[in-house]
């Protein structure tokens, strides 16, 4: 194995394991329904990767992205937190809330921040965002004060080690630990 393919399933496997407990704490704490369960372990693997090429290759395939909203979404939706009565209930459609809140955040900081945030950062969005909802739609607004605070942070070392303004900075390592950080103290 490469020294490149071994970094790549380090970040996969640390970045997968800081999510997924997690998601497993605040599952836990809220009695989530078994599919949700299930719905929550289907992210974990895809997103540990999508942090993995960010590092490594500063990439976020779409395709992992919205294949993984795909198939958690309906899961989130069918199965939402709380007792939720009938499907005129608002608690059904906080996966969905919580996803077009985090992609509004996200392509609004695209547009006005002068592409700070990547293509990939806008696709990566709205599973996170899901998930974020499935809890709470507000925790979205949470989980982005966590990560401007880690990607401030992070930019500011970066320029005192001397890297120039310029310089491409893999922004969903942050997006995932920032959702990670809300999910387990907030959610």
């Amino acid at each position: 194995m490469t020294a490149a393919n071994r970094r790549l399933v380090t970040w996969w496997a640390v970045s997968s394991a800081v999510y997924g407990t997690s998601v497993v704490w605040a599952s836990v704490r809220n009695d989530a329904h078994p599919l949700a369960l299930v719905a929550f372990a289907i992210t974990v693997i895809p997103f540990g990767l999508l942090v993995a090429l960010d590092i490594t290759t500063h990439q976020l395939p779409r395709v992992v992205s919205y294949v993984t909203l795909a198939a958690t979404l309906p899961l989130l939706m069918l199965y939402p937190s709380g007792n939720a009565p009938s499907w005129s209930d608002s608690q059904h459609w906080s996966a969905v809330h919580g996803s077009a809140l985090m992609i509004a955040i996200t392509a609004t900081i695209r547009m006005v921040g002068r592409r700070s945030l990547g293509r990939g950062d806008v696709h990566f969005s709205p599973a996170l965002g899901a998930v974020l909802g499935w809890f709470q739609p507000e925790l979205v607004l949470t989980a982005w004060a966590i990560i401007a605070v880690l990607g401030g942070v992070a930019a500011a070392l970066r320029l005192r080690r001397g890297f120039d303004r310029s310089s491409r900075m893999a922004y969903g390592p942050y997006m995932l630990l920032g959702t990670s950080i809300a999910l387990a103290a907030f959610a």
